[in-house]
């Protein structure tokens, strides 16, 4: 891709998902099998429950996304103007990011809708493949949006009723949760290796 306009912020997109991909398999690498159904405390998720929470949540956001995308195929090309996003998508990318640590307490914790908690029996290698799986749909999906006025048009969250952001904002949305469950789960190993 370019490095101008849309086509660099869909650069940046791809370069995040593959750096969640990277830590990802990073973090795989370092586990066994004991570490990765551990949980850190009781109240904590394990490395497995980390990543099958993500798979669901991928589950649930691609098929509005890609539904979202083929509503932008209607539209007008994008032509060489950037992304605008809407302010509320914006704002939701950023605060479901990685959790920040400000005087060793963790800001910004929320509470996991029940449709989203993982199962507590997880196979490594099912959670493993699917979680590989979706990060690939996920950059095919950037690739294949190219040109499109994704801002343009609007997902439903599967989590909150009602709420509605658009479709540039969604793919940040799902990136930046990936890296905060995937910190999340790096935590998870930290603390059990103590």
């Amino acid at each position: 891709m370019s490095s101008t306009g849309h086509l660099a912020q869909l650069d940046a997109l791809a370069a995040a998902y593959a750096e969640a991909g990277r830590r990802f398999t990073a973090l795989e690498a370092r586990l066994n099998d004991a570490q990765w159904a551990a949980r850190p405390a009781p109240v904590e998720w394990s490395v497995a429950e980390c990543i099958a929470h993500l798979n669901l949540t991928s589950a649930a956001m691609l098929p509005r996304m890609r539904a979202a995308f083929e509503e932008a195929k209607r539209l007008a090309p994008i032509g060489d103007r950037p992304y605008q996003g809407s302010l509320f998508g914006r704002l939701l990318a950023r605060m479901v990011g990685p959790v920040p640590k400000i005087l060793g307490l963790r800001l910004g914790r929320t509470k996991t809708p029940a449709a989203f908690m993982p199962g507590s029996e997880l196979p490594r290698a099912q959670v493993v493949s699917e979680f590989r799986r979706w990060q690939a749909e996920e950059l095919a999906l950037i690739w294949s949006i190219e040109d499109l006025p994704i801002d343009r048009v609007l997902v439903e969250s599967p989590f909150v009723a009602g709420a509605r952001y658009d479709g540039f904002s969604s793919l940040w949305i799902v990136v930046r949760h990936e890296l905060r469950h995937i910190v999340q789960a790096e935590r998870a190993l930290e603390r059990l290796a103590k």
